[in-house]
Order: C-alpha cells, then sequence, then structure tokens
C-alpha cells in the first residue's frame, strides 16, 4: 500500500515537472522573456470615401504605447500613427489612409510600446469608392419643367435614389447674375421666380455611398431648357367655377354659349363623380345640339417650335366635327374655317380614348394664339367628349 503511495506521487511530481518545462519552452523564441502585449484598438470604425478611407479607434491610455501601425493588401501596405504617450483617459485616434484604388478592403491595426512589442490584431473592412462609382451614378430625373402663368418656373422632380443627398441646380437670373442652389433629396417642386428662360440651366445630383461617408461624388452635370408653358387650369382634374353634381363651366377658359348646352351649363362634366373633373363637349338628343361650341384660353408665346397635347379620357359614339385646335388672335375659327387655324387634331370615337393627341404648330414671331377645342354635334346623337388634360410645350 505504501508503495502504491510512492508511485502515485512520483507520478504527480513528474507530470509538474514535465508542464513546468514545457510553459517555459516558448522562452527560446523570446530571448527567456516573457511575451509583452500592448493595449489593443477598440472600437475601430471605417469611413469610406474617394480613394481613400478615414479609420478611427478607442485606445485607453498607456504612456509606454507609441504608435499605432495599420496594415492593409496582405501586410504589404501599412501606415504608422504617433500616439501621445502624455494624454490620459481613453481616447479616439483617427488617420486618413490615402491613394487607394476603388475596392474592398480589410485593414489590421496593431499598437506599439517603446520596445516594439504589439497588441493583438483589431480588425475592420470596408469598400473605397471613385471614379467608377462616380460614372455609374444617374441624375435625378426632372418630370416636369414649365412656365407658369406669373413668369416663374416650376420645376417637378421624380423621386431620388436612396443614396443622394441632394441636387445641385445653376442657373442664370433676369438680370444676368449666375446662381445657385441646392435642391435637398426630399424636395420634390423648385419654384425659381427670377430665371432668364433664354439660357439653360445645368444641374447634377450628389450622392454619399453610405452615411459615414468622408467624400461626396457627383453625376455629370445636365442642361436643361425650359420646355412646357404652363396652361391655366390643365386637368386631373380640371375646375370648375361652381360646384356640380355633374355639369359645370371651367375655370379660367373661355366657354361660349354654344357650348353651354346642359339648362346653362357645358365644358365642364364630373360624370356623376364629384372631384373628377374633365373638359367635355356632349350632345345627347335631349338638350340642345352645339353648332361650333368653342373652349380656348388665350396666351401671347415667343417665336418657335411649339406642341400642344390633350389625352382623352373617354369619346362616346362618333364626333360629327370636333378638333383639338391653336389659331392666331383671341379666338378659335368656326369649324368650316378650321384649315385657317395654325394647327388643329381632328377627334373621332372611342379609338383615341386614353390617347395622347398632337398638334404641333410654328410661329416666326411673337403673337397671341387661342389654344382649345371648336365642335359641332347636331346630326350625332349621344355623343360625348371628356378630355383628362392638356399641355403645351415649345421644343
Amino acid at each position: 500500500m505504501r508503495t502504491l503511495k510512492y508511485t502515485c506521487l512520483l507520478l504527480v511530481l513528474a507530470a509538474f515537472f514535465s508542464s513546468c518545462s514545457k510553459m517555459d519552452d516558448y522562452k527560446k523564441f523570446t530571448n527567456g522573456k516573457e511575451i509583452l502585449y500592448s493595449a489593443k484598438a477598440d472600437s475601430v470604425k471605417l469611413f469610406p470615401g474617394r480613394n481613400r478611407v478615414k479609420l478611427s479607434w478607442n485606445l485607453i491610455a498607456d504612456p509606454k504605447i507609441v504608435k499605432t501601425r495599420v496594415y492593409w493588401n496582405n501586410r504589404t501596405k501599412f501606415i504608422d500613427v504617433p500616439i501621445n504617450s502624455t494624454a490620459s483617459g481613453t481616447r479616439t485616434i483617427s488617420v486618413i489612409v490615402p491613394d487607394l484604388a476603388e475596392g474592398n478592403y480589410n485593414f489590421e491595426l496593431f499598437t506599439f510600446d517603446k520596445d516594439g512589442n504589439s497588441s493583438v490584431a483589431s480588425l475592420v473592412s470596408g469598400s473605397v469608392y471613385g471614379e467608377a462609382y462616380e460614372k455609374a451614378l444617374l441624375n435625378r430625373i426632372i418630370k416636369t419643367m414649365r412656365l407658369e402663368p406669373d413668369g416663374s418656373t416650376s420645376i417637378a422632380w421624380l423621386s431620388s435614389e436612396s443614396t443622394s443627398i441632394g441636387v445641385e441646380l445653376s442657373y442664370k437670373n433676369k438680370s444676368g447674375a449666375s446662381q445657385k442652389i441646392t435642391i435637398p433629396r426630399d424636395g420634390n417642386t423648385t419654384l425659381l421666380t427670377d430665371y432668364d428662360r433664354a439660357l439653360p440651366l445645368t444641374y447634377r445630383t450628389f450622392f454619399m455611398p453610405d452615411s459615414n461617408s468622408i467624400d461626396t461624388f457627383y453625376t455629370t452635370s445636365n442642361s436643361k431648357f425650359i420646355n412646357e408653358i404652363a396652361l391655366k387650369n390643365s386637368g386631373a382634374p380640371f375646375k370648375s367655377i361652381n360646384v356640380p353634381v355633374r355639369w359645370g363651366i371651367l375655370q379660367d377658359w373661355i366657354t361660349n354659349d354654344a357650348v353651354k348646352n346642359q339648362s346653362g351649363l357645358g365644358g365642364f362634366d364630373n360624370n356623376n363623380t364629384v372631384g373628377a373633373g374633365f373638359l367635355s363637349m356632349e350632345y345627347w338628343g335631349t338638350n340642345a345640339a352645339i353648332t361650333n361650341g368653342k373652349i380656348y384660353q388665350t396666351l401671347t408665346l415667343d417665336p418657335g417650335s411649339y406642341r400642344f397635347v390633350s389625352t382623352v379620357s373617354n369619346i362616346a359614339g362618333t364626333c360629327e366635327a370636333m378638333y383639338a385646335t391653336v389659331a392666331q388672335g383671341n379666338s378659335l375659327p368656326n369649324v368650316a374655317s378650321i384649315s385657317s387655324a395654325l394647327g388643329s387634331y381632328k377627334l373621332t370615337n372611342n379609338s383615341l380614348n386614353g390617347k395622347d393627341l398632337t398638334v404641333p404648330f410654328i410661329l416666326t414671331e411673337r403673337k397671341e394664339v387661342s389654344i382649345g377645342f371648336v365642335a359641332t354635334m347636331v346630326t350625332n346623337k349621344n355623343t360625348s367628349v371628356r378630355i383628362g388634360t392638356v399641355r403645351l410645350f415649345k421644343d
């Protein structure tokens, strides 16, 4: 029994000395010294930029730490960041890593003390952006740009891309001075009261690839002339001077008596849906026929090529004689004299439903013109025409 106890004791002592020997084996590679590690970089963050990144990290004050080394490209590249050893407390250190090609990167950060002892690695990954990214960016789209009746210019924008942060818009005002404004990404409408519409405006969209980006990226600038001239009460829906359940008289349009064949009302139709709002002419046989009915508005235009575009909502029956018309002067011609107009488009039947009808015309000098519709509805009963919108463009 005593022999067994001695045997166990000898085995325990042998295991102990063997363990100590193995624990000291590493000293063969460290000149007999223990490995000492510096405090590591903590909470490392990466901020992407244009062919560069910004790195930041927290570091607990340690008078022995003299630098942080940042490695990338499989440690073939590095940058050293000196550390102020006299500072106290936890501090945030940062550095810009410049001259980087576009792409994804892994960065390793080590701190070093004055004796050359390093910390364990702190890792962070991220992207670098540049010319290829910028060339792929798309400018925000202008939905409409038009001259309003009061002389101002309104611009309606389509929705921004998610990484867009705004649009830079440049133009000259009516005094010839250059102007520059910024439209925020959630700005859907821009109104310019002093824009010289004889000159183009330019715009470019700027982006940040993510919310931490230290640089802004820009699309190529686009130039655009104003090409839409706002017509009053242009539809979708049209408005009436009264608030009818069905028929009414159009606001801001001239409507002659021939059109008002619904007990003194006409030219406007809600089609039994309040708020629908169509420009209309209708003959059902139970109301008076229409002879040379006219709905129009008059404005003065500069020389140029134009398009009057109307969108048909619905035509019921077959039109006897109805025209979308543009004419010189302060009125429209009668149906029999439609050839004297600057331009016209003959409406027919429901094959035009949902379609845009275009009347092109050219002015060689500044003129007063009237734009609208003229119709005769006498022989074809149960005929109605409802127009959803009208627009005027200068090309």
